[in-house]
């Protein structure tokens, strides 16, 4: 047949699939902070399409999330296509907010447009001892620029 056949998900690799999607509902959704220092590594860095530099740390990642809360009083994400191989985790997600607060950003803070937004992301998240110590970002920002009316169609 010639295919590589799918192993079986490991015990760890299904805890790891877990806390990913934990953290999605629990940061993002819920504005759960306490999560990141339950679930990440002290020195744990972020790559995100959204930043100009590197996020590191647990603080930075707090910092990350409550810059779109408070952006986005109705920030929400819903995660697809979540799967687990060795120590990487990697999904996509839907992204949707109202648009009610400044979001802050590298070209200039935007101030509330009232606007909703909907588009989609992906993400890349990597464990070692069961704490994320790596993880990439990256959002449709283009489209979501579009949707708040800083870029013309």
């Amino acid at each position: 047949m010639g295919g590589e056949e799918m192993s079986a998900t490991t015990e760890q690799e299904q805890q790891n699939r877990e806390t990913a999607i934990r953290i999605a509902e629990e940061l993002w959704n819920k504005g759960n902070y306490e999560i990141v220092d339950e679930e990440y590594d002290p020195l744990a860095e972020t790559h995100a399409v959204t930043e100009p530099e590197e996020i590191i740390g647990t603080q930075g990642v707090k910092d990350w999330a409550k810059k779109y809360h408070d952006a986005f009083s109705d920030f929400h994400i819903e995660v697809f296509d979540v799967i687990a191989r060795d120590e990487f985790v990697y999904g996509r997600y839907r992204l949707t907010g109202t648009h009610d607060g400044t979001l802050e950003s590298p070209q200039g803070d935007i101030p509330a447009t009232n606007r909703r937004i909907d588009t989609w992301g992906m993400f890349e998240v990597r464990f070692e001892g069961g704490l994320v110590v790596e993880q990439w970002n990256s959002a449709d920002t283009m489209e979501m620029m579009k949707q708040l009316g800083t870029l013309s169609e």
